[in-house]
């Protein structure tokens, strides 16, 4: 195990370089696609992602890849997994829905070939260490860990908007 917690932000940070190097061009090009084929309710992402600028958007990776690094470190000090376990699904989760995002819009998203590369050995990972945890624990910590996840996720969307504000 103390390997194998150094996989995940390394996989993390393979992963969301594709994002930032990828989705502001991609955004603008596909702008107008995704607004006629997306229900309404998602026009505001459109919209919120489209003012992101590049370095605003790996400031949020950056945020999320040193809160991997602070559960990879306790997990390693302390030899208690479930949290790492359950962050790292929420990961593979993540991947899977970009997997699932490129099939409904029918086109490339930035994190698809990453996702395509990462989730296989992600799984593999996780079968490899699945008999070493109780079931019910995994369950616990996975679904914390999503929660956290999106948490997160609403929290640095909602700051990168701040700051494009501010250094606009």
């Amino acid at each position: 195990m103390h390997i194998i917690i150094w996989s995940f932000p390394l996989l993390f940070i393979l992963h969301d370089f594709e994002e930032i190097i990828f989705i502001k061009y991609w955004i603008q090009k596909n702008e107008n696609y995704l607004q006629a084929i997306l229900p309404s309710r998602f026009i505001p992402v459109i919209n919120h992602m489209k003012k992101i600028s590049t370095a605003a958007f790996a400031f949020g990776v950056a945020e999320e890849y040193i809160l991997i690094l602070i559960i990879c470190i306790i997990s390693f000090l302390t030899n208690w997994y479930y949290l790492w376990l359950g962050c790292f699904i929420a990961f593979v989760l993540h991947m899977i829905v970009h997997i699932f995002q490129a099939l409904f819009i029918k086109r490339y998203i930035p994190s698809l070939a990453t996702s395509l590369i990462c989730t296989p050995i992600s799984i593999a990972i996780l079968v490899n260490i699945w008999n070493q945890f109780i079931f019910s624990r995994i369950i616990f910590y996975s679904i914390l860990s999503c929660i956290i996840m999106i948490g997160n996720l609403v929290f640095i969307h909602w700051l990168m908007g701040k700051l494009e504000d501010k250094f606009s």
